[in-house]
Protein backbone atom coordinates (compact mmCIF):
# COMPACT_ATOMS: atom_id res chain seq x y z
CA UNK A 1 0.00 0.00 0.00
CA UNK A 2 1.36 3.45 -0.90
CA UNK A 3 1.98 6.12 1.75
CA UNK A 4 -0.87 8.14 0.24
CA UNK A 5 -3.34 5.24 0.66
CA UNK A 6 -2.16 4.55 4.25
CA UNK A 7 -3.04 8.13 5.27
CA UNK A 8 -6.69 7.52 4.42
CA UNK A 9 -7.19 4.10 6.01
CA UNK A 10 -9.83 4.29 8.72
CA UNK A 11 -10.75 1.72 11.33
CA UNK A 12 -14.48 1.18 10.78
CA UNK A 13 -14.84 -0.99 13.90
CA UNK A 14 -15.84 2.09 15.90
CA UNK A 15 -18.50 3.19 13.41
CA UNK A 16 -22.10 2.45 14.37
CA UNK A 17 -23.57 -0.74 12.91
CA UNK A 18 -26.17 -1.31 10.23
CA UNK A 19 -28.69 1.31 9.15
CA UNK A 20 -31.15 -1.49 8.51
CA UNK A 21 -32.61 -1.22 12.02
CA UNK A 22 -36.24 -0.23 11.79
CA UNK A 23 -37.82 2.73 13.55
CA UNK A 24 -39.85 1.13 16.37
CA UNK A 25 -43.57 0.76 15.66
CA UNK A 26 -45.65 3.44 17.36
CA UNK A 27 -42.93 6.11 17.15
CA UNK A 28 -44.23 9.57 16.19
CA UNK A 29 -41.98 11.30 13.65
CA UNK A 30 -42.09 14.37 11.46
CA UNK A 31 -41.67 13.59 7.76
CA UNK A 32 -41.37 15.47 4.47
CA UNK A 33 -43.14 13.85 1.54
CA UNK A 34 -41.61 13.50 -1.91
CA UNK A 35 -43.95 12.43 -4.70
CA UNK A 36 -42.34 10.06 -7.19
CA UNK A 37 -43.95 10.70 -10.58
CA UNK A 38 -45.22 7.54 -12.28
CA UNK A 39 -46.37 8.81 -15.66
CA UNK A 40 -50.15 8.43 -15.23
CA UNK A 41 -53.08 10.68 -14.39
CA UNK A 42 -53.14 14.45 -14.19
CA UNK A 43 -49.66 15.91 -14.72
CA UNK A 44 -48.27 12.34 -14.83
CA UNK A 45 -48.01 12.30 -11.02
CA UNK A 46 -49.68 8.91 -10.44
CA UNK A 47 -48.34 5.38 -10.83
CA UNK A 48 -50.37 2.49 -12.24
CA UNK A 49 -50.45 -0.88 -10.49
CA UNK A 50 -49.34 -3.66 -12.84
CA UNK A 51 -51.64 -6.12 -11.10
CA UNK A 52 -54.91 -4.25 -10.74
CA UNK A 53 -54.59 -1.15 -12.89
CA UNK A 54 -55.37 1.03 -9.87
CA UNK A 55 -53.65 4.42 -9.71
CA UNK A 56 -51.69 5.50 -6.67
CA UNK A 57 -49.49 8.31 -5.41
CA UNK A 58 -46.03 6.79 -5.01
CA UNK A 59 -44.19 8.60 -2.23
CA UNK A 60 -41.09 8.64 -0.10
CA UNK A 61 -41.16 10.20 3.37
CA UNK A 62 -37.94 11.54 4.84
CA UNK A 63 -37.81 11.83 8.64
CA UNK A 64 -36.88 15.48 9.29
CA UNK A 65 -35.98 15.55 13.00
CA UNK A 66 -34.95 13.54 16.01
CA UNK A 67 -33.11 10.27 16.48
CA UNK A 68 -34.26 8.87 13.14
CA UNK A 69 -33.49 11.92 10.99
CA UNK A 70 -32.93 11.15 7.30
CA UNK A 71 -34.54 7.70 7.51
CA UNK A 72 -36.85 6.99 4.59
CA UNK A 73 -40.30 5.44 4.57
CA UNK A 74 -41.91 4.51 1.26
CA UNK A 75 -45.70 4.57 0.91
CA UNK A 76 -48.33 4.22 -1.80
CA UNK A 77 -51.57 6.16 -1.40
CA UNK A 78 -54.33 4.56 -3.49
CA UNK A 79 -56.37 7.22 -5.32
CA UNK A 80 -58.32 5.59 -8.16
CA UNK A 81 -59.66 2.21 -9.23
CA UNK A 82 -62.35 0.96 -11.60
CA UNK A 83 -63.48 -1.43 -8.86
CA UNK A 84 -66.35 -0.23 -6.72
CA UNK A 85 -65.76 -0.25 -2.96
CA UNK A 86 -61.99 -0.68 -3.16
CA UNK A 87 -60.84 -0.47 0.50
CA UNK A 88 -57.26 0.37 -0.47
CA UNK A 89 -58.44 3.44 -2.43
CA UNK A 90 -60.72 4.53 0.43
CA UNK A 91 -57.82 4.20 2.88
CA UNK A 92 -55.47 6.12 0.57
CA UNK A 93 -57.87 9.02 0.14
CA UNK A 94 -58.51 9.19 3.92
CA UNK A 95 -54.76 9.21 4.53
CA UNK A 96 -54.21 12.02 2.01
CA UNK A 97 -56.89 14.10 3.72
CA UNK A 98 -55.12 13.47 7.05
CA UNK A 99 -51.79 14.52 5.46
CA UNK A 100 -53.31 17.88 4.54
CA UNK A 101 -54.81 18.27 8.03
CA UNK A 102 -51.57 17.38 9.77
CA UNK A 103 -49.44 19.60 7.54
CA UNK A 104 -51.76 22.59 7.85
CA UNK A 105 -52.84 22.12 11.48
CA UNK A 106 -56.51 21.60 10.60
CA UNK A 107 -58.76 19.65 12.94
CA UNK A 108 -60.57 16.84 11.10
CA UNK A 109 -63.84 18.12 12.59
CA UNK A 110 -63.26 21.69 11.29
CA UNK A 111 -65.92 22.38 8.66
CA UNK A 112 -65.20 26.08 8.24
CA UNK A 113 -64.79 27.45 4.72
CA UNK A 114 -61.06 28.01 5.36
CA UNK A 115 -60.58 24.36 6.39
CA UNK A 116 -62.63 23.09 3.46
CA UNK A 117 -60.56 25.18 1.03
CA UNK A 118 -57.30 23.96 2.60
CA UNK A 119 -58.38 20.36 1.94
CA UNK A 120 -58.76 21.07 -1.81
CA UNK A 121 -55.79 20.55 -4.10
CA UNK A 122 -55.46 21.54 -7.75
CA UNK A 123 -52.77 18.92 -8.35
CA UNK A 124 -51.13 15.96 -6.65
CA UNK A 125 -47.93 18.01 -6.95
CA UNK A 126 -49.19 19.98 -3.94
CA UNK A 127 -48.37 16.99 -1.72
CA UNK A 128 -44.71 17.14 -2.76
CA UNK A 129 -42.73 18.79 0.05
CA UNK A 130 -45.48 18.73 2.70
CA UNK A 131 -44.25 18.15 6.26
CA UNK A 132 -46.51 16.32 8.69
CA UNK A 133 -46.52 13.81 11.52
CA UNK A 134 -46.95 10.07 11.27
CA UNK A 135 -47.10 7.14 13.63
CA UNK A 136 -44.63 4.59 12.31
CA UNK A 137 -45.62 1.01 11.64
CA UNK A 138 -43.70 -2.06 10.53
CA UNK A 139 -44.86 -3.93 7.44
CA UNK A 140 -44.10 -7.58 6.75
CA UNK A 141 -43.95 -8.14 2.99
CA UNK A 142 -46.00 -10.91 1.37
CA UNK A 143 -42.89 -12.11 -0.46
CA UNK A 144 -40.46 -13.67 2.08
CA UNK A 145 -37.45 -12.68 -0.01
CA UNK A 146 -37.94 -9.07 1.16
CA UNK A 147 -37.22 -7.70 4.64
CA UNK A 148 -39.65 -5.97 6.95
CA UNK A 149 -39.87 -2.23 6.36
CA UNK A 150 -41.19 0.83 8.13
CA UNK A 151 -44.59 2.03 7.00
CA UNK A 152 -47.18 4.62 7.92
CA UNK A 153 -49.36 3.15 10.64
CA UNK A 154 -51.41 6.35 10.51
CA UNK A 155 -51.11 10.08 9.95
CA UNK A 156 -51.17 12.09 13.19
CA UNK A 157 -53.65 14.96 13.00
CA UNK A 158 -54.17 17.95 15.34
CA UNK A 159 -56.95 16.22 17.26
CA UNK A 160 -54.41 13.73 18.69
CA UNK A 161 -52.81 14.40 22.06
CA UNK A 162 -49.46 13.33 20.53
CA UNK A 163 -49.74 16.06 17.87
CA UNK A 164 -49.91 18.90 20.40
CA UNK A 165 -47.23 17.27 22.59
CA UNK A 166 -44.89 16.92 19.61
CA UNK A 167 -45.47 20.50 18.47
CA UNK A 168 -45.00 21.84 22.02
CA UNK A 169 -41.74 19.90 22.34
CA UNK A 170 -40.52 21.35 19.03
CA UNK A 171 -41.44 24.87 20.16
CA UNK A 172 -39.44 24.35 23.36
CA UNK A 173 -36.40 23.18 21.39
CA UNK A 174 -36.58 26.33 19.27
CA UNK A 175 -37.16 28.59 22.28
CA UNK A 176 -34.54 27.01 24.57
CA UNK A 177 -31.48 28.68 22.94
CA UNK A 178 -33.29 32.02 23.11
CA UNK A 179 -34.07 31.55 26.80
CA UNK A 180 -30.46 30.59 27.57
CA UNK A 181 -29.16 33.82 25.97
CA UNK A 182 -31.52 36.06 27.94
Amino acid sequence: MSDFAREFVTDFNDVAGSQDELIPAGTIVSVRMTVRSGGYGPEQMLTKSRGTGALYLNTMMLVTEGSYILRRIFHRFGVYSNEQGNDWIEKGLRQLRAVLESAMNILPSDLSDAAKNARKVASYKEFDGLEFLIKVGIETPKNPQYNKANSIQCVVTPDWKEYSEYKANQDMQVAWPLLKRG
